[in-house]
């Protein structure tokens, strides 16, 4: 049977993704077994994630924009994607989530508890008997006690995860090698999802050390982790490349969550900081495949030879992975955007509707609240379009009446022109924000463009030495407003709340958000969050789209729905393979200029592009 906690997050998933909620297939899934004095909850019974059909071994090669700043998944510099990525593969979390149907599946612990309690819950955790990390040690109950002490550390710089771990849980406690159990400090629906699945485990050995020294020791050494990659002594190219590889003695290869998935003897990450670059070097078989960010590119360079002949296969699969908000993150704690007449007139200077008619093919969608694309966000926002005359009153309001021999808005008492600069980390960009500082400058508002280094800008960021910032958050299953937003993030460096929001009301809302089961009441509290956000104009909203559009060359074997439900194109990673024989058929048929079987262009397997063209669109 399972538990109220695990029913009402599984269904809190499904409702927010958008689909049914089938109750007795998530019952069937799980079974429960005495073990000792205590009933068990496991689950061994879950659709495969990968295809039977997968085989080990090849390689897959594909670019990141920039190199690492650092090999911590902690602290100073580390809050990025990639990083993300890396980790989800070297190191391991007690539970994990079935990226298809949502069901709680076994990682590290191979069975748990959940015990409700008036005004709190106890967490129970086995850990798997076999579980082992890369250096050959057993993963033990104090290793989950030790990495709860690393990540409350003041030390290692990371506020934003020791204020969610502080504020949650009691410290675990280990009742013996493979037994522990955690106490909530509070009764809220997301902390089994935060303890269970958000907190990577580490051996105690190694990481029960004072945070400064651990921001030192292992800024570019990476600790062992128990997942199905690990990087090696050359697995570092300075500036060059990151390679991870595929660890034969894993102790999870023969999990049935494992199974058809984690092919690839080696990813290699290689850094190229240019987009246009990229592509060439896609196009020049020196990466396996390529993700198309440019809506321009899909419609107007994805037809060569190479693509025609089906060598490289093109598809733009719709996909129910979490949407999360884009745009200008415009720093509240100073000029010029301390200004809320100045935020506004910003935002309804921001020509999207120029960037949706000339850059991007009117394929994206208008980003509208800041939990796009479900139930989350609040329908009732206004819908913000570029509106000169309303971001002239604005500007008036903000005491901005009168324009310099530039057409510059100088303020009436200061005299202070309303100049200022974006400084942003990859050249693909500079097209997208030239058309955005275009529009602006209708109305008076000067925005330079700076291109820097990434890590640097990055640092500046976290450091919060920016006046506005472009950013896409990638997004998660379940929303957590805590981590972006509340006001004891405002001032402080190195987390989410870059713009510093800070608002009383939205920190109570988070608070009754966390304490109800009730799916409708966290959605009308959502709405509530957004709206109040909303309001103060703290980001220069941008688009989203729910698709990936990726091209890879023909030597590939990938499930039928080529990436997972809920995953973005990182999913592939785990899910593809690659074998001689496909590599060898590809390169012939290249020699001898023979077409390969083709592909369809779009695939809808959830029904994504069905549901949004069944919408009207909205009228100009």
């Amino acid at each position: 049977m399972i538990s109220s906690l695990r029913y009402s997050v599984l269904l809190l998933v499904m409702c927010f993704l958008g689909v049914s909620c089938p109750v007795d297939v998530i019952h069937a899934d799980y079974t429960t077994v005495v073990i000792g004095d205590r009933t068990w909850t496991t689950n061994n019974n879950f659709d495969l994630i990968g295809s039977s059909a997968a085989v080990a071994g090849g390689e897959l090669r594909t670019n990141i924009p920039n190199f690492l700043p650092t090999l911590r998944n902690d602290g100073p510099n580390a809050n990025l994607a990639t990083l993300t990525d890396i980790y989800g593969l070297t190191h391991e979390s007690l539970l994990g989530i079935h990226p298809e149907t949502l069901e709680w599946l076994p990682k590290l612990a191979s069975h748990w508890i959940v015990e409700e309690k008036e005004d709190h819950q106890v967490f129970w955790y086995l850990i798997d008997e076999d579980a082992k990390y890369s250096d050959g040690t057993s993963v033990t109950a104090d290793d989950v006690v030790a990495s709860y002490e690393h990540i409350v550390d003041p030390d290692i710089k990371d506020p934003m995860s020791a204020n969610l771990y502080t504020e949650y849980y009691e410290k675990p406690v280990a009742h013996d090698e493979r037994v522990l159990s955690v106490k909530t400090k509070k009764k809220a629906w997301r902390t089994f999802l935060y303890f269970s699945a958000s907190l990577l485990i580490y051996p105690a050995d190694q990481i029960r050390i004072p945070g400064d020294v651990y921001l030192d020791e292992f800024n570019w050494k990476m600790i062992p982790g128990s997942g199905p990659y690990e990087l090696r002594e050359d697995s570092i190219q300075q500036e060059i490349s990151v390679s991870l590889y595929r660890r034969d003695d894993w102790w999870g290869r023969q999990t049935r969550a494992s199974q058809g998935q984690y092919n690839f003897d080696k990813i290699q990450l290689i850094v190229v900081r240019d987009n246009e670059l990229a592509f060439e070097k896609f196009k020049a078989g020196e990466l396996d495949y390529f993700k198309v960010l440019r809506a321009q590119r899909w419609a107007e360079e994805t037809g060569f030879e190479s693509i025609q002949k089906g060598w490289v296969q093109k598809r733009k699969i719709y996909n129910e992975q979490p949407q999360s908000f884009s745009g200008y993150m415009l720093n509240m704690r100073e000029w010029p955007f301390d200004d809320k007449n100045v935020r506004m007139a910003f935002c309804y200077g921001v020509n999207r509707k120029e960037l949706f008619d000339k850059i991007f093919f009117n394929q994206y969608e208008y980003i509208d609240s800041y939990y796009p694309g479900g139930r989350w966000g609040n329908p009732k926002n206004r819908k913000i379009r570029y509106n000169p005359r309303r971001a002239a009153r604005f500007l008036d309001s903000a005491g901005y009446t009168k324009r310099n021999a530039n057409g510059i808005r100088v303020h009436e008492k200061t005299g202070k022109e309303l100049s200022f600069t974006l400084e942003f980390g990859s050249a693909s960009g500079t097209r997208i924000h030239q058309v955005i500082a275009e529009g602006l400058k209708e109305i008076g508002i000067e925005m330079k463009l700076e291109l820097m280094d990434y890590n640097a800008l990055m640092k500046k960021v976290s450091e919060r030495q920016f006046k506005l910032h472009s950013q896409a958050w990638r997004g998660i299953l379940f929303p957590n407003p805590l981590t972006g937003w509340h006001s004891d993030l405002a001032n402080e460096p190195y987390n989410n709340n870059l713009t510093g929001f800070a608002s009383a009301e939205v920190d109570t809302l988070m608070e009754e958000y966390d304490r109800t089961f009730d799916v409708n009441e966290q959605t009308r509290i959502m709405q509530k969050i957004d709206s109040l956000i909303f309001k103060e104009y703290p980001v220069s909203l941008g688009w989203y789209g729910p698709f990936e559009r990726i091209l890879s060359w023909n030597h590939f074997g990938m499930p039928d729905n080529v990436l997972t439900r809920t995953g973005d194109n990182h999913s592939l990673w785990s899910l593809w393979w690659s074998t001689p024989e496909m590599q060898k058929n590809l390169a012939e048929s290249i020699e001898k200029g023979e077409s390969m079987e083709l592909v369809p262009d779009v695939m809808d397997p959830w029904g994504v592009k069905a549901r949004m063209e069944s919408v009207p669109k909205e009228k100009e």
